[in-house]
């Protein structure tokens, strides 16, 4: 992302003409998805008995788990533009709503082992 400042214009919108503005400019936006498009060329396809590597789940049982995606997802590293892996939609989006910070992840990790010491 840019960073820089821009007017609303800049902005694409995800859900639609009424839907909310997007965190990263068109401009960053096109970049993003150039950089998307060559990892998936260069990223060798998932084997046929594939699982995700968090949740473990095969493509069979990623199926009605997930309302968006339903096929895997290229994973990648956003400070190296490398590619890690191939994930469900939902395991790639929760690392990356957590921001792929390893702290955060570990403190999600205490607040869930804490919450069920409590119960």
């Amino acid at each position: 992302m840019c960073l820089v400042e821009k007017p609303e214009s800049a902005f694409g919108r995800d859900g639609g003409r009424h839907g909310y503005l997007r965190y990263e400019c068109r401009e960053c936006a096109r970049q993003q998805s150039r950089t998307l498009r060559a990892i998936k060329r260069s990223a060798k396809p998932p084997e046929k008995d594939h699982r995700c590597a968090i949740c473990l789940r095969n493509y069979d049982e990623m199926q009605g788990h997930s309302l968006r995606r339903k096929n895997w997802v290229c994973d990648h590293d956003h400070e190296t533009g490398l590619f890690r892996g191939w994930l469900c939609h939902k395991c790639n989006m929760g690392l990356g709503n957590l921001a792929d910070d390893v702290e955060r992840l570990q403190r999600a990790i205490k607040y869930i082992e804490q919450s069920r010491k409590g119960s």
